[in-house]
């Protein structure tokens, strides 16, 4: 498979791209300090040139890049990914959430991801589109879930984990592995990628600390949320089962 990739510069982008490379992937960067994001001509020229099999578009952006990405693709019978957000979800719904939830999300981030992905739907009716949840990676430094942890630590000392708050999350590189799955297993649709199979902030905190010693965890009642996306279609590896090895 040869894909271009947006976000390449981001948390998750670059460990999606070392995953489809391991397994015989050619990934074409779309750097956006050359190529431009609103002429529809340079973009498309690109696109041509590399002749891609799959777009899997994780940049942020203006919707209307994401929409005119899906268009070219959907012209050119491209495979075109965007990668949504469980954000696109207010913190009012009530958990479980499943692809039967609508988006309700009233803040600037979700409401964004929403508009995109509504978008993409009208310009590309075989469009994926995937909905991650928070990712956990393994040291501080980028957007994900340690690096929230250390700078908590840094600045209030201790880590306030709620033990009613259920959130969707996964490890990067099972996310990776989930998506890679989607494009060459499943149909395009919209997909939910979650981990988590029951445990609550505190809990994960808790594990997380067996590797990150230094944190110092406090259980907190507050927030009491159930944001957990269930999704049985793709294929991702549990919490329960990472935990077990952690």
């Amino acid at each position: 498979m040869k894909a271009i990739f947006t976000g390449l510069n981001g948390t998750v982008a670059p460990v999606v791209s070392e995953y489809f490379k391991n397994q015989g992937s050619q990934i074409i960067c779309y750097d956006r300090s050359i190529i431009s994001t609103d002429n529809r001509f340079e973009i498309e020229s690109f696109i041509r040139m590399h002749q891609p099999d799959a777009i899997l578009h994780f940049a942020m952006g203006a919707p209307e890049w994401a929409e005119m990405l899906a268009d070219i693709s959907n012209h050119m019978n491209i495979k075109f990914v965007f990668i949504s957000t469980s954000s696109v979800y207010d913190q009012s719904i009530k958990g479980p959430i499943t692809i039967h939830t609508k988006p309700n999300a009233k803040d600037a981030y979700g409401s964004y991801k929403i508009l995109s992905e509504e978008k993409v739907r009208a310009a590309h009716k075989n469009a994926y589109i995937i909905r991650i949840g928070w990712q956990i990676g393994y040291q501080p430094g980028s957007n994900q879930m340690i690096d929230y942890l250390s700078k908590m630590m840094e600045k209030e000392g201790v880590i306030n984990a709620s033990k009613n708050w259920y959130p969707s999350c996964s490890f990067i590189d099972d996310t990776a592995e989930a998506i890679y799955d989607i494009l060459t297993r499943l149909k395009p649709d919209t997909y939910l990628v979650n981990s988590n199979d029951g445990f609550s902030f505190y809990d994960i905190v808790n594990h997380l600390k067996d590797v990150h010693n230094y944190f110092i965890v406090k259980e907190v009642l507050e927030p009491k949320l159930n944001h957990l996306m269930v999704d049985p279609r793709p294929r991702i590896k549990s919490l329960s089962k990472r935990f077990k090895h952690i």
